[in-house]
């Protein structure tokens, strides 16, 4: 027994020791910028509220997403936009969506450089953020623009939660969009507290605040967990940060699947009622609605094309479905980084000219 408590402490001491030295190896890595790959493998491992204190006092810093995609700041940025158009009988496509959308939309720009294009796009944004970033963008369309709304199937557990943070583990940009409900014939919007970069940042310094957000995404969010956002003083181990990781991406992994294979989100059916009211809202308005259905290479994604196909069918909705041009399973397809290759971007880019090349008004 004796011996066997001697190894287990020896072991214990060991582990301490190693965990000092690469602790230390981290700090005087980041100090002179060297094994940048290393740091970022245990930066993995921090928790949500660690990653964004870092981007806060970092915020140059390479894969800093502190302040990227906040609606308040688009939407500001697209009234300024909006009005320095010169000719307000040009139709502008004005496209809400992601990364996945923005390649699309470029490489048809670039072949028709007759066309006018005004992006509103966050990084893996969900069709919450999406759809939000339409309806709170409404002033600033006209009568004849072309509205499109991006649907990225890996995105759409985060119809759950209010903000990347809480589900995008790894790189938690804490921009933030509402989550919908279906009430009635329509959508019940259920905001964020936190609404700006400038409004996140000031929750260090007001403790009230912070709880109060907090309590909302306890309450709303179905991703929020002590698995990512607290114990923020074991993020000064590199050992705890690699367990962290491990039980944050299981967390993460495990709510996604609750959502695909549960009805405690009614995930399809907000997903076909954003798609029923998106387009109403555009044709009312005297705008031509298109929905961009984008399957990415993730086994486990909605078919986003089998959940809206009766609406679009029903009321006639011109869209784009990546999945009857491209195989998602077929890896040649993508890049690692999980985007379509340039080529296959192309194609789609040429599916989507055809589209608009042969609108007729609605």
């Amino acid at each position: 027994m004796k011996k066997a408590f001697s190894v287990l402490a020896f072991t214990l001491v060991s582990l301490l020791v190693l965990d000092s030295l690469v602790a230390l190896t981290l700090n005087w890595a980041e100090r002179s910028g060297r094994l940048g790959s290393l740091v970022q493998y245990f930066d993995y491992g921090r928790s949500v509220p660690g990653k964004l204190q870092k981007w806060e006092t970092t915020p140059g810093a390479g894969g800093n997403l502190y302040d990227v995609a906040w609606r308040d700041d688009q939407v500001a940025e697209s009234a300024t936009r909006f009005a320095a158009e010169t000719d307000p009988n040009v139709p502008v496509i004005r496209s809400y969506g992601m990364s996945f959308v923005n390649h699309i939309i470029r490489k048809a720009v670039e072949a028709d450089q007759t066309l006018t294009w005004d992006s509103h796009a966050g990084p893996g944004a969900p069709p919450n953020f999406t759809y939000a970033m339409f309806e709170d963008d409404r002033d600033f369309r006209r009568s004849g623009d072309i509205a499109v709304l991006g649907i990225l199937s890996s995105s759409v557990p985060g119809m759950a939660a209010l903000s990347n943070q809480t589900w995008v583990f790894e790189q938690p940009a804490p921009f933030t969009y509402p989550i919908y409900w279906p009430e009635g014939d329509g959508l019940r919007r259920v905001d964020p507290l936190v609404q700006s970069a400038t409004q996140h940042r000031t929750l260090a310094e007001n403790p009230s605040a912070l709880a109060d957000w907090h309590n909302q995404l306890s309450r709303e969010d179905y991703f929020f967990s002590w698995q990512t956002f607290e114990a923020i003083w074991a993020d000064k181990s590199p050992f705890a940060r690699l367990v962290r990781r491990s039980l944050a991406t299981s967390h993460v992994d495990q709510t996604k699947a609750d959502i695909a294979n549960s009805d405690d989100y009614p995930y399809a059916e907000v997903l076909g009622r954003m798609v029923a009211t998106f387009a109403t809202t555009a044709r009312s308005d005297g705008q031509i609605p298109i929905v961009m259905l984008i399957q990415s290479n993730h086994p486990g994604d909605a078919d986003v094309l089998a959940v809206t196909t009766a609406i679009l069918q029903e009321m006639g909705i011109l869209y784009l479905a990546t999945s009857e041009h491209v195989d998602p399973r077929d890896p040649s397809k993508f890049i690692p980084d999980g985007h379509y290759t340039p080529e296959v971007d192309q194609l789609f880019a040429e599916q989507f000219l055809e589209l608009i090349h042969n609108l007729e008004p609605n």
